[in-house]
């Protein structure tokens, strides 16, 4: 939620920023916000965020199927033509069954090629269910697994960052100084009781108010606006 009010902060006051991207990259729900980026449906996964917050288990409660309403989501709003779009400028991660491996899926031949990709990027096993779904015959999970900031080779230097967790993204919540640090993946996060907070919360979700989930998506756009304020773009007009 709170990478997208992010998404929100940009395209409301710094959309020149999101048009110039070259490749917009997300793993897990994260390559739903590069989903809506790139299409401009962030209205509709921010409905279904407040929508779940009515059941006791939040998204993964029995009840819900979100691999069907994200089926049905994203068969509605993406173009006929999504494909040709997406194609290389929206890259989503996933984590190959066989060895463990991250990929950027990103050369799309039709928008059924987005949906399957999507699908697997959010697949968490045992949560989301016990058989992966496929992208071209081979099985893949949530790409959060294998590297939570998935990154193109060789674009670290050019590459904005995003984080719900505080750490060195470019993007991410300012918590105090902190002086131990953990490496997940290529990401490197403050090792903090607040941090721990935010990713046990991530993957076992405890509190998922209403009220929670508007101040994380508040709080992500608070954290947009200082970044665009830092670096001399912000535009408040």
């Amino acid at each position: 939620y709170a990478v997208l009010g992010v998404a929100l902060c940009f395209f409301m006051y710094a959309p020149w920023i999101l048009r110039s991207a070259v490749c917009i990259l997300g793993a897990s729900a994260g390559s739903l916000i590069a989903t809506a980026v790139v299409f401009a449906i962030r209205d509709e996964i921010l409905q279904f965020a407040k929508h779940v917050t009515s059941f006791i288990l939040g998204p993964f409660d029995p009840s819900i199927k979100v691999a069907n309403w994200l089926e049905r989501l994203l068969h509605k709003y993406l173009p006929p033509d999504a494909h040709r779009w997406a194609r290389g400028r929206l890259g989503i991660a996933v984590t190959r069954v066989t060895d463990g491996k991250q990929l950027i899926l990103s050369d799309f031949n039709s928008k059924e090629d987005i949906v399957q990709a999507l699908l697997c990027s959010c697949f968490v096993p045992g949560l989301s269910g016990y058989l992966p779904p496929t992208f071209r015959g081979e099985h893949y999970i949530d790409g959060g697994l294998s590297n939570i900031q998935p990154m193109l080779p060789d674009s670290s230097d050019v590459t904005l960052t995003v984080s719900p967790f505080s750490g060195d993204a470019d993007i991410c919540p300012a918590d105090p100084p902190c002086s131990l640090e953990m490496v997940v993946g290529t990401a490197v996060l403050k090792f903090s009781k607040m941090n721990n907070f935010r990713i046990l919360n991530g993957l076992y979700p405890t509190d998922l108010g209403v009220r929670t989930i508007e101040q994380a998506f508040y709080n992500g756009f608070k954290d947009a606006i200082r970044f665009l304020q830092i670096n001399g773009e912000f535009n408040g007009d």
